[in-house]
This record gives structure tokens, sequence and C-alpha cells, in this order.
């Protein structure tokens, strides 16, 4: 662009050649050192002949293309808005039609691709091109006609927000809107606090129409059309977003005070994804306040958006998209459901198969545990458990902690957590543990009573999770009414907690995998049982169930071959065929000298004082636990 006095020129670099038509001004940062002496002055448009003025913005970065930004206030939004702070004229050179207007002289009529290669053609024959090269960047294209969308400047009605927005902040604030994860609520007062007016006016054939009526230089706005001959509404239609901020209210029957509206507004939950959280969200919230007097929601929970599991968007057109009824007739319903809430994040996720396999595992697990169970038990009367051994007050006071986490994670909607908390308690505490401690009893009534309750409790707790296998299982049920969906979540018995029944089976759980490990690293037949004794405290309930699942021949005399460390003591193998107590002696001498070595080098960093004071906190007291560990395991051998 020449300098309008003759003195030189300025070099602008452009992907729009066919917009410069319509420059008013050419802006450069008033901090860049190699422009800052061209503010105030002017050059002339090229093909055009017009003077336009060179102006100071802060929006023009300095180490972008040449540093000199030419300014199109008409069709570009960035451009448009440097153009209303410095009063610049608006020139439009496309039209709607997509075609070269009459500003744009010469060139009009030209579809707008066909302009810019002919004016690149002209510029290059005038000897103002200094050079061209080939550079990508985003254009934005319509998915319904596949062509360029041009920003154009049109008159449309604009709502003024800054009265809806300060109630809208104060209901998040004070905690009577509450948005999860906390982190989605920044973002959602960020975007009201820098609110700006609302463009609610649309061209399109369906919609609220706006309630604005013309007659000549009249305008009237209002509910109803006003009185009088000759007025004609506008046809534009309100922008969707707004009417559908209107959504929670004027379905129930607003403005009239009808029962439903009594009944269902507010409501409890919104489930969202964060894209729509200002389009939709916070607009609902606004217009809840202002208009049906009450915030709309308590809750709005912004779910994960799912990726595919390579990380890549879920895309027909890209191959990545999963379909759920193929994933169902895979997996079935309870499966897919559970590995979603499994993957649930504050953060987007990829698409995991080995949660929803996982799922699978759970059902299947949860029916056969429930066969079992209705198999087996006597008929009962009684609703409530009747407790007689150690295991059964483990598990109901197990069961009575799943619930209460249960509930507590779901009211924080942290879904994941409830998920994977709810497939532990099942298919380890519930399957492998219970059931196999009960199995070498007798069925009494007593015991019918309390594997009953356990197994109405759990399905009602696992319901919302796994909803399909519960339901039917529910039917089969003694003692159950009606559907499960339509029974209360079960509540915590503080009454039925047993925390002395926790350390023990605890105990029993923690010896017995000691000793299972043991038998598959000294390769011992699972049939064979091993002559034992146990040299531990908190056994003398629970002796028998050690013995029974860790397949031990409990005995007191016999020469030592083994020693494995379990909670409160240990447990003494005694010489047999299936135990060779020289190799015994040699693999306990081997695991010392290991664990004296891991002890030294533990030792070692915490005495030094650079990793003690320069390691992230976490660090030092993992590796201080770590080191009492070990000492506590060399002290067992």
């Amino acid at each position: 662009y020449p300098l309008a006095d003759g003195s030189g020129e300025v070099v602008v670099a452009t992907v729009r050649p066919e917009t410069m038509l319509g420059d008013t001004a050419v802006a450069v940062n008033p901090d860049d050192e190699r422009h800052r002496d061209l503010i105030g002055r002017s050059v002339i448009l090229p093909l055009t002949g017009r003077e336009i003025p060179i102006r100071g913005d802060e929006y023009v970065k300095t180490d972008f293309g040449t540093g000199c930004l030419k300014v199109t206030p008409a069709h570009d939004p960035n451009d448009f808005e440097i153009g209303r702070r410095h009063g610049l004229e608006e020139i439009g050179v496309i039209g709607e039609d997509g075609r070269m207007n009459a500003s744009a002289g010469e060139w009009e009529g030209l579809p707008v691709a066909d302009a810019q290669r002919a004016i690149v053609a002209e510029l290059r024959a005038q000897g103002l091109l200094r050079a061209e090269e080939p550079y990508t960047h985003t254009v934005p294209f319509s998915h319904r006609s596949g062509e360029r969308i041009e920003p154009l400047i049109s008159l449309q009605w604009f709502m003024r927000m800054d009265e809806l927005a300060g109630p809208a902040i104060d209901a998040v604030t004070s905690g009577r809107v509450r948005i999860h994860p906390e982190s989605q609520s920044r973002r959602y007062i960020d975007w009201l606090e820098n609110i700006r007016p609302w463009c609610i006016s649309r061209q399109l054939w369906w919609g609220h129409q706006l309630p604005v009526w013309y007659r000549g230089d009249e305008t009237f706005v209002g509910s109803a059309a006003p009185e009088g001959d000759g007025w004609v509404q506008d046809e534009d239609v309100l922008d969707t977003w707004f009417s559908s901020a209107l959504w929670p209210f004027a379905t129930l029957g607003w403005p009239h005070e009808t029962p439903e509206l009594r009944a269902f507004y507010p409501t409890a939950v919104l489930s969202t994804a964060r894209d729509i959280l200002f389009l939709w969200v916070a607009r609902m919230v606004m217009m809840g306040l202002r208009f049906a007097g009450d915030i709309p929601f308590r809750d709005v929970y912004v779910h994960s958006v799912i990726q595919a599991p390579d990380g890549r968007r879920m895309s027909k057109s890209l191959g990545t998209g999963i379909d759920p009824l193929e994933e169902i007739g895979r997996h079935g319903a309870d499966a897919v459901r559970f590995g979603l809430l499994a993957m649930s994040s504050t953060q987007d996720v990829r698409y995991s198969p080995e949660k929803v396999e996982q799922g699978q595992a759970l059902a299947n697990k949860l029916y056969n545990a429930s066969r079992f169970v209705l198999l087996n038990v006597q008929p009962v009367d009684a609703q409530a458990p009747r407790p007689v051994r150690p295991e059964d007050r483990w598990i109901l006071s197990r069961l009575q902690r799943a619930e209460h986490e249960t509930a507590r994670r779901i009211e924080e909607f942290d879904f994941a957590k409830a998920a994977l908390g709810l497939y532990d308690f099942i298919y380890g505490e519930l399957c492998d543990w219970y059931l196999e401690l009960v199995k070498g009893r007798e069925v009494d009534q007593d015991l019918s009573a309390t594997l009953l309750f356990v197994l109405r409790r759990t399905l009602a707790l696992a319901h919302p999770v796994i909803p399909f296998v519960t339901e039917e299982l529910w039917g089969m049920v003694p003692g159950t009414e009606g559907l499960l969906a339509g029974t209360a979540l079960p509540e915590g018995d503080a009454d039925l907690l047993d925390e002395q029944a926790e350390r023990a089976i605890g105990d029993v759980i923690g010896a017995v995998t000691a000793v299972r490990s043991w038998r598959n690293a000294a390769n011992v037949p699972p049939g064979v049982a091993l002559p034992a004794r146990i040299e531990a405290d908190g056994y003398q309930a629970t002796s028998s169930l050690v013995a029974r699942l860790a397949r031990l021949d409990l005995q007191e005399q016999g020469e030592p071959a083994a020693t494995v460390p379990v909670p409160g003591g240990a447990i003494v193998l005694l010489a047999s065929d299936a135990v060779d107590p020289e190799a015994e002696v040699r693999k306990l001498d081997e695991r010392r000298a290991e664990l004296r070595t891991e002890i030294g080098r533990a030792e070692g960093r915490l005495a030094n004082e650079g990793f003690t004071a320069k390691a992230p906190a976490e660090l030092v007291v993992a590796e201080r636990e770590k080191l009492e560990r070990l000492r506590t395991e060399l002290d067992a051998l």
C-alpha cells in the first residue's frame, strides 16, 4: 500500500485479497518499533485509489505476518471491533448472494472465489505483489451447502444482558445452583462476567417470531400486536437458544400458575455437555430467575465427551464412531451402562472396551451369586438379617459402608467411583469372599435370612448402575414386591456396622491371600492340604475359615518348614512331602537379603537432605511408608 505522501509503502499479508476493496484502514501495534512512526499517516488503497488512515491498535500481533494489518470492518469480526474502536467506515463488498456487490467496482457480480483470482492477477500486473506463499489456516464452511461462510454486517435485534447476568452469577456463587465438576463453575462465571449484548434475531423460517411490529417509521415491541391498521410483524425469529432458555417453565404452562409448574419447577438435575454451558445452561438460569422467579434446577452435571479409543473424536466420516446398539448386542445393556459410568471423568475420555467388559463380568457375577443364594436358602418370613458368625457380621458391615459410599458418590456426581466401588463390593467382598466363606456351612434359617437380606439390599444398591439384571433378579427374590425401579435406595443402618468383625475377617482375607500366594510361588498343587499351625493373634474364632480357604491341615506338632507372614503374626507351614524345608530356608535367606538391600537404599534416600528438602512432600511420605513396610516384612521373616 503506497504511503499517501509518496515516501514509501506499507506491506500487508492477507489470505483475503478480495476483501481489500472494503479496507478502511491499516493497523499497526503501537509498541512495534518498526511501524510506530506510521501511526497517523495514510496510505492509498490499491485498485481503488482511496486514501485510508494508519491507526495504532494493540490487537495487531507484532510477530505475525508483516506487523501491518489491513482492516476490513465489514468482513471480519476482529476488524469490525477495531473499526468500532476507531470510528472507521464499514464498506461491504460481498453481498448475501455470495457475489461481489456494487462497492466492488469492476468486479461486481463475480463469485467471491473468482474475484479473488481476478484481483490477485490485477495486483500482480500492477507490480503491487511483494510475495506469494502457501498458507494453511482455518476456514469456516457450511455443513449444509458446503460453501464458505462469509462474515457480513447486518441490522439485528440485540438484548442487553447486564441486568440478567448478575442474578445468574449470584445463583452459582451462593450455591443455589451447583455445577459439577467445580471447574465448569469458573467457566460459567467468567463468561457471565464478560457477557456482551445478545443478538436474538435470526433469519430462519422456523421459530418464535419476533414480537416486533412496524408501521412506516414507527416500531412497536410487545407481547401482543398493537391496535390499529397497517402494522407489519418482523419476519425474523428469535434465536433458538432464546426459545430454549424458556423451556424449563414454558413447557409447564407458564405464565399461568399450573399444577405442573408448582410441582416440577424448579427441577433437581440438568445433565448437559460443556459446549452448551453458555448457550443454554446460563440462559436458562437467567430466564428462570427473570420470568419464573426462581432457579430452574439445583444441580448441573457437565458430563464427559467420549472420544474414540485412539483419542480422536467419534465421527462417521473418520470411521471412528462406535454404535452403542452393537456394543449392547455384544456385551449387554448393563455392561455398556456400567462401562460408560466407569469411564466418566471431569475431562474428555477415550472409549474403554475394557470397562464395558468389566461391567459384563459384574452382571454375570451378580447373576450367578443370586442363583447360588436362591437355590440354597430356606423359606424365611423375616426381612431382617440373623448374623450368627463373624463373616455374617462382616458382610453386613461392609454392605452398610458400600451403601453409604455409593450414595455419597452419586450425590457428588462422581459416577466413576460409584460404579467401580460397587464392582469392588459385589465382585470382591460379596462373591469372592463372603459366599466362599459360607459355602462350608449348613444354610439354616439364620443364614438364609442373612443371605436374602444381603441379596435384596445389594440388588437395590446396584440398580442405578446395572438396572436390567437387577430388575430381573429382584422378581425372583422371596420377600420383594413390585418393581425394583420403584423401590427407594437403601439407607445405611449404623447398627449393622461392626468394626471388630471387619478386623477379624480382614485378617482372614489377608492370611488366606498370603498363603495362597506362597502356594503359587512354591508350585503346591491346589488339592494338597498343607500341615500348618497359626502363630498369630486374632484367629480364635476364624481359624477354621483360614484353614478351609487356604487348604491347610491345622496341627499343633511338627517341624517348621516355612513361615508365611500374616496379619497379627505368621502361619508356620510344617514339613511334609509338599514342602522342602531346605528350599524354603534358601528362599527365606534370599528374600531377607533382598529386603536388607531395599531397606538400605530407602534409608540412604531419606538420609539425603537434597531428597527430603526438594522432593514433593507426598513422595517423601511414600518413601517413609515403603521403608516401614520393608522393615515390618523383614522382622516377620
